[in-house]
């Protein structure tokens, strides 16, 4: 019977390990968000800007989506507008030349997003890019409250802050305040390496082109930025809004798209692990994000063997020790999740919402361990896809 506590012993390490990082970075990151933001933010920083539109089959939202942009409150005259659309079969270039301050770039194949990109970037004049998806909606001061950040030297690149306009997506909201809480702390120590596609904003003199075979170009280009030393901020109140997929198979396939792609770009920047160079994002952020990304879901896998194995070899000595650990950390984990929740949410945390994110984030780690496997096995399997029930018209 005691032989299975060896296995035991491996699944418990494993569950313990990452349970530790998860608790201890987001307590630590929660309490970071309450201090000051040590930016030199200009209210008064008014740049030329260029706003690139990627499209691929978007006839059903680029309308809206270049009256939204248009209304953005920034000069008219110090603003350009590019829609690179990579071979759509339907009538997009089309719609998108009926706006005559908008630049309609057509490629001849569809190459891929980051390909898209890449030549986009030939035709930008804008001391500043920004990039954001059709099917998104920018709130009308998106710009006044991100280009402020953008006038202190030492930051290159920010990203916005995602409300989903969906009522049936509760949940997921839930779960992107605190995924958008690490975001901010993450900024205000240093940088974060994960950006939100459908709204970014770089200098043009630290922009660089993401890799060819990119999955998330907007990581990619985030992480870009720090290599040259620059810092790349979340700021909250640059607000962007977008549907959430209605189906259980577009979110899955969302969720694994993106995943792929931030081990992909995360794997790609592993020099950057606890290199001095980069200062607390290169020593502290980057390390545990990799640790979440990457690590973790390869320890979910083990700890989930390994407890099989046990219970296999000792049922009952398995599950009373399961037991009783779990009488004993569930109330700390509540605790300390509370405590997260807190500085996320007003409202007081129950049992309920507590369970309900665990076993969000246990999704979300078989997520990035299938999408790592399939990484390793197939390469970059994901071209630049749509969601279908995603182009819809938003009612903001």
């Amino acid at each position: 019977m005691y032989v299975s506590l060896i296995p035991l012993i491996i699944c418990l390490s494993c569950l313990g390990c990452i349970t530790y990082v998860f608790l201890r970075y987001g307590r630590y990151l929660a309490r970071m968000k309450e201090i000051e933001f040590e930016v030199d933010i200009d209210s008064s920083y008014e740049p030329s800007i260029s706003i690139i539109i990627p499209t691929y089959n978007e006839e059903l939202v680029i309308e809206d989506k270049l009256k939204n942009t248009l209304s953005l409150s920034h000069p008219s005259h110090k603003l350009q507008i590019i829609v690179i659309d990579s071979a759509s079969s339907d009538r997009t270039a089309e719609i998108a030349k009926s706006f005559s301050s908008v630049e309609v770039i057509r490629q001849d194949k569809r190459l891929g997003k980051a390909i898209a990109l890449s030549e986009a970037f030939d035709h930008v004049t804008g001391e500043v890019v920004v990039i954001t998806d059709a099917d998104s909606a920018l709130k009308k001061d998106v710009l006044r409250k991100a280009l402020p950040y953008l006038a202190d030297p030492n930051v290159g690149a920010i990203t916005g802050r995602q409300i989903l306009v969906d009522p049936a997506s509760r949940t997921e909201q839930s779960y992107r305040n605190i995924f958008d809480m690490l975001r901010f702390a993450e900024s205000k120590m240093a940088s974060t390496p994960i950006f939100n596609g459908p709204f970014m904003a770089f200098k043009r003199e630290v922009l660089e082109p993401p890799p060819p075979d990119s999955i998330a170009d907007d990581t990619e280009m985030a992480m870009k930025v720090i290599r040259r030393g620059y810092r790349a901020l979340y700021v909250q109140d640059a607000v962007f809004y977008e549907h959430a997929p209605s189906t259980r198979r577009s979110q899955i396939k969302q969720k694994e798209r993106r995943a792929q792609g931030i081990v992909q770009t995360f794997w790609r920047n592993r020099d950057m692990l606890y290199n001095k160079k980069y200062g607390v994002f290169g020593t502290t952020i980057f390390p545990a994000e990799f640790m979440m990304h990457v690590i973790s879901p390869f320890l979910l896998l083990t700890s989930l063997f390994t407890f099989l194995v046990s219970l296999a070899l000792g049922p009952l000595l398995t599950l009373v020790v399961l037991a009783i650990l779990a009488l004993v950390t569930l109330p700390l984990a509540f605790r300390i999740y509370a405590e997260i929740q807190s500085h996320v949410e007003e409202k007081k945390s129950d049992f309920g919402g507590f369970m309900l994110t665990f076993l969000s984030f246990v999704q979300l780690q078989f997520t990035i361990l299938m999408s790592a496997i399939k990484l390793m096995i197939f390469g970059t399997q994901h071209k630049w896809e749509q969601i279908s029930e995603t182009r819809v018209e938003f009612k903001i």
